[in-house]
């Protein structure tokens, strides 16, 4: 864990070097209030880079309507990067589809799964300036070496 600590330390100042490095705007999505939930819960544990915006399927909506709604977003928030992070909940769901519809079209980075352990690497401050891809490769290797089965790890602890 300190290892990888230490490596996002190196690639964050690596990123953070680099002339002309735009921050890419980060829109959360998901079913009801996921997103906005998660998102001022992260704030509680990270200084919060800024750019990053929430867009929420409300009950009964149609994967069209929404897809409407997050195509406007894009183009509001997308900038001068001409890039965006999408986050969605959840794979093969309403917001997930509406996003992958809409990478043929935008320059789109689109993580799912929506996680604390993926959310606290990605919309940290800090982290902000790095590329768009190394960040959400970053931020899902975080996730998934932040997600475990305690039980697991306390059998192997008391094992002689």
């Amino acid at each position: 864990y300190a290892t990888t600590i230490a490596n996002d330390i190196v690639e964050m100042h690596i990123c953070q070097e680099k002339k002309g490095n735009k921050m890419v705007p980060v829109i959360m999505i998901s079913h009801g209030s996921l997103a906005s939930s998660i998102k001022e819960t992260t704030k509680l544990i990270i200084e919060m880079r800024d750019e990053v915006y929430c867009l929420e399927l409300k009950e009964e909506e149609s994967l069209e309507d929404f897809k409407c709604r997050l195509e406007q977003l894009i183009l509001r928030v997308r900038g001068r990067t001409d890039k965006v992070i999408i986050i969605s909940d959840m794979p093969l769901a309403t917001p997930f589809n509406a996003a992958a519809m809409l990478m043929e079209k935008y320059h789109i980075f689109h993580l799912t799964g929506m996680s604390m352990q993926m959310l606290t690497f990605l919309l940290q401050k800090d982290n902000s300036h790095m590329h768009a891809e190394d960040l959400c490769r970053r931020a899902l290797e975080r996730a998934k070496e932040q997600t475990l089965y305690l039980n697991d790890i306390l059998k192997g602890e008391k094992k002689d």
